[in-house]
């Protein structure tokens, strides 16, 4: 899959949660890029 699977190894909680708020940042980027291109110019 895309965002790198659900598997997160980390030691620690807050390094886990970092982590996948960086999965999480990168996954909107790319959809928005994606958005972009599908209908550049919206309403």
């Amino acid at each position: 899959n895309d965002m790198g699977g659900t598997l997160v190894r980390t030691i620690g909680l807050v390094r886990a949660k970092a982590k996948i708020g960086m999965k999480n940042l990168t996954y909107n980027m790319r959809r928005l890029a994606q958005l972009g291109r599908i209908n550049p110019h919206p309403a």
